[in-house]
Parts: structure tokens; C-alpha cells; sequence
């Protein structure tokens, strides 16, 4: 792929192929929400202009959190170096490398925000536990392709915190840990969770590659875990490899964070994932089950949006803004996936499975906002749509590519089913697009041409038409074709589902969208 040089760019700021940056970070303080990080990065004398990753996978959004960066410093040989934002881009920074200097050192500090929400800039830490993110701590030359640059890294966690991560260990040596050498890509794919009370389950003993459960939570008691709970988790690699049939990764780490001081969220690595739940979330039934569908969803992203990935997701560094027109496929199909999973492994079962598809559909079909907004657009604008206020949000529309996109996909897969008279589903799709050899990370990018020829290589049929009707197209109801041909109706009764009990009692608030019209939280 070939990419415009900025202006700003110099040729020092490319540094000699195969020299890694190194990287010391420090997690002592990490209970007192503060992070300590140390870069050598070699260069040639003269001007270098050095960024900080600011579109991160998986957010969809310039979401690098620069403001909470303190206490930057530059050296070079002992002596410090005049550093300067640039006025346009605030996300880089110039300074001039000495004669005589054959790398520069950049120390930092990195301020972890105390309140428990937004992604994984949000709250990542509590006296107890911590999640580092590298792209938080770290800066690159600009205009170098991130697989490009090598990045050797260390870790120093605090005293008696264990710690997981899908990167390779090369060497431990008490409370820091060496990592093997690894490309800019893959370090910022391959964040670390430590904690005191930490607890790893073999999900896949005997089998290869290795499938593992790490559970870092506040409390020691938030760590038990039911056998049913851990059969399913097991049950859930066994579906994945069913579904798509070929792993594109050496081995798989679900990283879980349990805590109520943390932000709540997921976010997909290639061969990882971060996911932050409350810390009841493994042993208090219905907190459970509000929840388990993330870590599906999450590995689902493994196949659908790492190993194949949307074009305009797929940049050469990390700060070329991306295009998500395609984020209904990206996000809306593993939202459907993970889903099916979850009920799949028995996380969840069907009428749970079905309770929560009707509570989407309903949230979509009462929607205001699809008079004006279609779908693509959520996608579109999803940089400005997340983390916008709950007020009018059904006016304004958020990120709903998510769940109306699930409902999407169940179409699509009722229609290959009711075409093929039961003979194709949309498993077939999963396994052909998705599937092929296994073996390491790769990054296959697709185009939505790639996506109806697959599509149409399963079941012929204008799935083109399919798709710009429901995606492109302003339409007063949500796509209900997939619940409709499936055999059941979306109703509306007076007793609340349990799924919806539940998710009151977590929210601490009352829904009445679909009577009077308005959601009261305390």
C-alpha cells in the first residue's frame, strides 16, 4: 500500500531497518492511577518528529488519549533535548537530535483517569489491578509503517501482582518481565492485564494452539468460578473452531477484569482481548449472564475485524484516520455471532439468547431517529457518536450498527436458510470468508464487494439489493425479517421479561421507552 510522506517528515524519522526501540515501563505506581514509561529510540542527527498513536483498532475513533501524558522529556547523551508540539497535528511532536547523538531518550508519564468510564483510556486501574495498554505509553517516528518498527519492551508490575499477555515472554527476573522483540503492530495488539488477586484457566487442555482464561478482580472472592460457568467458556473455543474452522492466531488469552472502578467495556486483539466487567460478573448469576455474551464477541473479532478486516480499517500506522462505512459487517456481524455463540456454549441459554434479540429489536423499531439517520451513517459518524449523551439518543441515533446490524445478519441468515431449503446457513459464509489455513496473525483486508461475491458463492441472490435496503436506505421499522422468518413475532407484554428485570437492577433504573416513552436512572 502506498501512502503520501507528510510534509513535516524528515528521513531521520525513519530509523535503520531491524533496530528496535526500547521500552521500559513501570507499573509500581499503578494503584495510584500513575504509569511510568522510558523509550530509547535510535536517530540520526537533525530534525525528528515523533507520534503518539491516536486512531486506536477497535475504537474506531482518534481516541489516543494525549491529554493524559505528563512530564514528557527528551534527552539525547544526558543532555536535554527542546521538544515542540506541532500546532496542527497534536499529536506529534519536533525536536532537532544532536550532532554526535545516535538515538534519543524519551521518558513520560501516564495519568490513568479516575472515572470508571469511556474505553481503554477510561479507568485502568484500582489498588488492586491494573490493565496496560502500550499505545498509551509509548511514541513512534513519524511516517513509518508500524510494521516497520521493532519494539523490544520490559515491564516492571508490582511486588507480588502476577500478570498475562498473548506477547512473548523472553526472560522474567523477579517483579519484570522481558518481552521478546516485537513489531509496533503487534505490542499495541498485546495488552497486559496484572493484579494481586489473578486467577488462569486452561480452556483448552491438551489441544493446540492453547486457549487461556486470565482473571484479574478486586477481591479474592470474585475469582470463583462454577464448573458449568468454565464448561461453557471451554465449550465456547470448541464453537469458535466449528464456526470458522481455522485459527488465525499461536494461541488465544482472554484477559478479564473484574471491578466496579474500572471502565466496562471490550476491546478485540488478534490473539487476545481486553474485557472489563463488573466483579460480580463471574459469581453472581444474573450479573453473569447480563455479560456473557462480551467474551464471544470479543474473540469472534479475532476472525472478523484482525485476521479480516474491512479496507478502510486496515492503515499502515495508527494515525491515518480510518473509514468505517463498514463497520455494520465489522461490528453488526460479530455482534450476531457472538451472540449465537454465547447460546451456543451455553453461556446463555435459547429463550435468554431470544429474550435479549427482542429487547434489541424492540430498542430499534421505536427509534425516532430512523426518519432521518440511516444506518450507514451510524457507521460514518461512529467517531462522534460514541460517548454522546443518553438524552435523545433515540432522536440522535448512536452506535447502532451493533445491535441493528445483528439483526441484519440473522436476515441474511434466514434467507440462505429458507433459499437453500435448509441445505446453506450463514456458518457456510463464516467458514469460507473467515476460515482458510490456520497459522499466525495476518490481516486480510475485504471490500463490500468481497463480502456479497462470498455471500454469493454460498447461496446465490441480489445481496447487493439486500444489503442497500437495509443499510442505505431511511426506513420507519427495524429490519424484523430474520425474527419474522424464523418463525417467532416481536410482542409487547406488561410483565417484564427476566432479561430486562436484570438489566434494570444493573442500571438502577426503569425503562419505559415502550410505554410512555422515557428510560429514569438514578
Amino acid at each position: 500500500m502506498l501512502i503520501a510522506a507528510l510534509a513535516l517528515m524528515s528521513t531521520s524519522a525513519l530509523l535503520p531497518a531491524g533496530t528496535p526501540v526500547t521500552l521500559s515501563v513501570d507499573l509500581s505506581d499503578a494503584p495510584q492511577r500513575i504509569i511510568h514509561a522510558r523509550m530509547v529510540i535510535p536517530a540520526s542527527p537533525g530534525p525528528l518528529t515523533l507520534v503518539y498513536p491516536k486512531w486506536i483498532p477497535g475504537e474506531h475513533a482518534p481516541t489516543g488519549p494525549i491529554a493524559d501524558v505528563v512530564d514528557l522529556k527528551v534527552t539525547a547523551g544526558g543532555k536535554t533535548v527542546p521538544w515542540k508540539r506541532d500546532s496542527v497535528d497534536m499529536y506529534a511532536i519536533h525536536c532537532d537530535v544532536p550532532q554526535g547523538a545516535n538515538a534519543i531518550e524519551v521518558s513520560l508519564d501516564f495519568i490513568t483517569p479516575s472515572e470508571a468510564k469511556g474505553f481503554s483510556a477510561g479507568t485502568s486501574a484500582t489498588t488492586e489491578l491494573a490493565v496496560l495498554n502500550w499505545n498509551q505509553v509509548m511514541l513512534a517516528p513519524q511516517g513509518a509503517p508500524a510494521d516497520s518498527l521493532t519494539y523490544k519492551a520490559n515491564l516492571r508490575v508490582p511486588r507480588e501482582w502476577r500478570y498475562a499477555t498473548a506477547l512473548p515472554v523472553e526472560h522474567e527476573s523477579g517483579d519484570t518481565v522481558d518481552f521478546a522483540p516485537a513489531s509496533m503492530t503487534t505490542l499495541i495488539d498485546s495488552p497486559v492485564l496484572t493484579g494481586r488477586n489473578f486467577r488462569t484457566e486452561d480452556l483448552s487442555p491438551g489441544s493446540s494452539p492453547r486457549h487461556y482464561l486470565h482473571v484479574a478482580a478486586d477481591s479474592r472472592a470474585a475469582l470463583e468460578l462454577s464448573t458449568e460457568t468454565l464448561a461453557a467458556y471451554r465449550n465456547l473455543i470448541a464453537e469458535t473452531g466449528a464456526l470458522f474452522g481455522a485459527r488465525h492466531y499461536r494461541r488465544y488469552d482472554f484477559l478479564l477484569t473484574l471491578s466496579d472502578h474500572v471502565a466496562h467495556f471490550g476491546l478485540e486483539h488478534h490473539e487476545s482481548s481486553d474485557n472489563r466487567t463488573p466483579e460480580l460478573a463471574l459469581v453472581e448469576d444474573t450479573v453473569r449472564k447480563l455479560n456473557a455474551g462480551l467474551l464471544p464477541h470479543e474473540m469472534s473479532h479475532s476472525w472478523n475485524g484482525k485476521y479480516r478486516r474491512p479496507d478502510g480499517l486496515a492503515t499502515p500506522d495508527f494515525q491515518k484516520p480510518y473509514q468505517d462505512d463498514l463497520l455494520w459487517v465489522y461490528e453488526g456481524l460479530t455482534t450476531y455471532l457472538g451472540d449465537i455463540l454465547t447460546a451456543r456454549s451455553g453461556l446463555l441459554n435459547p429463550d435468554e439468547y431470544r429474550q435479549g434479540l427482542a429487547l434489541d429489536a424492540a430498542r430499534m423499531d421505536v427509534s425516532p431517529g430512523r426518519r432521518w439517520r440511516p444506518l450507514i451513517d451510524t457507521a460514518v459518524a461512529a467517531p462522534i457518536l460514541y460517548g454522546t449523551r443518553p438524552d435523545r439518543s433515540s432522536l440522535r441515533r448512536g452506535v447502532d450498527f451493533y445491535p441493528e446490524g445483528a439483526l441484519i445478519w440473522l436476515d441474511a441468515d434466514v434467507t440462505i436458510r429458507t433459499l437453500s431449503q435448509g441445505k446453506k446457513s450463514l456458518d457456510d459464509f463464516c467458514h469460507a470468508f473467515f476460515g482458510g489455513p490456520s497459522g499466525p496473525p495476518e490481516v486480510k483486508p475485504y471490500t463490500l464487494n468481497d463480502v456479497l461475491s462470498a455471500l454469493n458463492a454460498i447461496q446465490p441472490y441480489d445481496w447487493a439489493k439486500f444489503f442497500d435496503e437495509r443499510i442505505k436506505q431511511v426506513a420507519p421499522r427495524a429490519p424484523l425479517g430474520g425474527i419474522e422468518g424464523g418463525g417467532w413475532k416481536l410482542v409487547y407484554k406488561e410483565k417484564l421479561p427476566p432479561m430486562m428485570e436484570w438489566q434494570e437492577q444493573e442500571s438502577k433504573g426503569t425503562n419505559l421507552v415502550w410505554s410512555i416513552g422515557l428510560s429514569l436512572r438514578e
